[in-house]
């Protein structure tokens, strides 16, 4: 048997990196060489999960063929309904195959809510209409006609609408069970408590602000927001008992109506300068406040942000099996669109945010019911798979660290070998460039299911891929890409052993 280990006479020195946390680009690429906890420059189309493994992300599956999916809503138990961009405007379509063509200008942005078991859409200046799994029909109530808002939702069992043209800082409510009858529909001279009304916020701001988006906290809780700040209202079907939430203070605003999301008990949502969410005090159970959770990449942040060419088409979604909120920058153009992921990994009792970054499949959109998420894309509607699951079209990833110094900041380094800890199916290219961006080298492994014989003493891990890495150096930029392969794959961690 011939003996593939070296020389046991070389004394060297490893320097191992695992339990990776994600995105970090609020610090610079040469002060992010920590080993343990070890944070990214770049995680491209995979996620680190709550052990700190990066994990490649899951395939996907054509659901609907079809061109640029705007917008998207679950109108039934795994059952869509979806704005499809056309070169005539934007049509109105689902899983049924019903259609209704050029219902909006393609410069329309589009948001929905299900209210009565059925899907409602609506744009700014423009008709809304609601689908009930028969057809695509305009909503009847001319109150509502007049009022064309643009932001839609629904709470204790009232239709939500704002974002009303001439009444940008009032919020209008339909009926108790009824989304065609609103505060106009009425009889002026009715006094029942389920009858539709409105609430006007332009006094309780003391600027010249508006709404620019309504999202739902907890059960009876309305967040009306503005660019700068949110008021949340104690909302009941009786009018008479809606209230200002006194114990709610909520300095920063949203930029777009479509990223709020319920996520568990809290509700997420993007400003102008990052990712925010909305949540109860846990020490008296009566404060609720806001804070951001987008600080360690604010910067990525703010440069996708500002990438777009309208704030307002900037969309979310959350996942809730895996715990991630996924945000979609459509990129100006039509075709392309980049992801920004936020998972909120229990680590030790608390949540620790991890981001990453997303151009598969240039997904634009999505929605999430009962266990199915979906993704609407710039070539039609996809289901995304379990992270284990082989079938579909698999992403490839990449990832690159900062500038890893192993130790002294000046010394130069002669390395001897480089392992990699990885478990699933694909192929791995690593390569590395040095401080002055020069291409050090790099090299392919191959990973599969089977166990490997190698063992590096100081890293006991069980999947490792031992390789010759003889260079020199006195700091490297790591890069990691995968191809091929299917299912689960999992980049647990890596080790550089370098010459004393």
């Amino acid at each position: 048997m011939v003996a593939t280990r070296s020389n046991p006479a070389v004394k060297t020195k490893v320097f191992a990196y695992e339990d990776f946390q994600g995105l970090d680009t609020s610090r610079d690429i040469t002060s992010l060489d920590t080993g343990k906890q070890q944070h990214l420059t770049v995680l491209e189309n995979a996620s680190c999960d709550w052990r700190g493994q990066i994990v490649r992300d899951p395939t996907a599956s054509l659901r609907k063929n079809g061109g640029i999916i705007r917008h998207i809503r679950f109108f039934g138990r795994d059952e869509l309904a979806y704005v499809e961009e056309t070169g005539a405007g934007l049509n109105l379509s689902s899983d049924r195959d019903h259609l209704l063509e050029s219902v909006y200008p393609t410069n329309a942005v589009v948001s929905s809510t299900v209210f009565n078991q059925q899907a409602h859409f609506a744009a700014r200046s423009l008709a809304t209409y609601r689908y009930d799994g028969v057809q695509f029909r305009r909503n009847q109530s001319p109150a509502l006609a007049n009022l064309a808002p643009a932001y839609l939702n629904s709470i204790q069992r009232r239709f939500v609408v704002a974002g009303i043209p001439g009444k940008e800082t009032e919020v209008h409510f339909s009926r108790v069970d009824q989304d065609e009858i609103f505060a106009d529909d009425e009889d002026p001279a009715s006094t029942n408590a389920l009858r539709a009304g409105f609430i006007d916020i332009a006094n309780l701001l003391g600027t010249a602000d508006q709404i620019t988006g309504l999202g739902v906290f907890e059960q009876n809780r309305l967040c009306v927001f503005t660019a700068d700040r949110a008021i949340i209202y104690r909302i009941d079907p009786d009018i008479d008992n809606w209230i200002i939430d006194d114990n709610a203070f909520i300095n920063i605003g949203c930029a777009s109506h479509n990223t709020i999301c319920n996520a568990g008990t809290d509700l997420l949502f993007c400003s102008r300068s990052g990712i925010h969410s909305i949540k109860r005090s846990e020490d008296n159970g009566i404060l609720v406040y806001s804070y951001s959770v987008s600080d360690k990449v604010d910067l990525l942040y703010r440069e996708l942000f500002n990438s777009v060419d309208d704030p307002e088409t900037i969309s979310a979604v959350f996942d809730q099996d895996m715990a991630q909120y996924h945000v979609f920058f459509p990129q100006p153009g039509g075709f392309l669109c980049k992801r920004l992921t936020l998972a909120m990994n229990p680590e030790s009792g608390q949540p620790q945010p991890k981001f990453s970054t997303g151009t598969f499949l240039n997904a634009r959109c999505g929605a999430f019911l009962a266990g199915q998420l979906v993704f609407g894309t710039s070539g039609g509607v996809y289901n995304v798979n379990d992270v284990e699951s082989e079938n579909g079209t698999t992403p490839n990833f990449r990832v690159v660290t900062p500038l890893l110094w192993h130790g002294s900041l000046s010394d130069q380094k002669e390395t001897h070998s480089v392992t990699i800890q990885a478990a699933g199916k694909g192929i791995i290219k690593m390569s590395a460039q040095d401080d002055a961006g020069r291409q050090i080298g790099s090299l392919v492994i191959e990973v599969d299911d089977t166990p490997d014989d190698n063992y590096f003493e100081d890293v006991p891990l069980s999947k490792q891929y031992e390789r010759m890495w003889s260079h020199k150096y006195r700091a490297a930029q790591y890069s990691f890409e995968t191809e091929g392969g299917a299912g689960l794959l999992r980049l647990i961690g890596f080790a550089i052993s370098v010459r004393n």
